[in-house]
């Protein structure tokens, strides 16, 4: 009998044990790693072909929920071409309609407003804040957020 005990109450410590560790592998916020990587991806599919991201770096995070986790990232981009040989490559590309065309000149003339002069090769830094959330498949970065709000995406 003494030995069915001993038995059953190792195995109740290892339950016990496997569940209050596996606290320790679930974060309320993803790697470190994982918001570096998914921030430089985002930001080059936002300037897909004018900047590339060299580094990102967290400045900051903190979590909104044990769901949704914020990271405020400095993100330094080195451009690869400078806006206007940008639109003449654009206008001059016979796969875009004359409205596709129009649009892409009209998003380039905000980046002309919202960016300083910059040629082939400079290096920018931009601030950006991310919105990562918990899913089945681990954290997954959602949107990008605007200054001063948590809860709309950065347009």
């Amino acid at each position: 009998m003494t030995q069915a005990y001993s038995v059953i109450a190792k195995i109740i410590l290892l339950l016990f044990l496997s569940v209050l560790l596996s606290g320790c592998f679930d974060p309320h916020k993803p790697n470190l790693e994982q918001i570096s990587s998914d921030s430089k991806q985002f930001f080059n599919n936002e300037f897909q072909g004018i900047f590339l991201a060299d580094k990102a770096i967290k400045e900051n995070g903190y979590n909104e929920n044990d769901n949704h986790y914020v990271a405020e990232m400095s993100i330094q981009a080195t451009a690869q071409i400078n806006l206007n040989d940008y639109l003449m490559t654009l206008k001059n590309n016979d796969g875009y309609t004359p409205l596709q065309k129009a649009r892409i000149a009209l998003q380039i003339s905000l980046l002309k407003l919202t960016l300083p002069e910059f040629e082939q090769g400079d290096h920018l830094t931009f601030k950006r804040r991310f919105l990562f959330i918990k899913t089945d498949n681990g954290w997954q970065l959602r949107q990008q957020l605007k200054e001063g709000s948590s809860d709309h995406p950065m347009l």
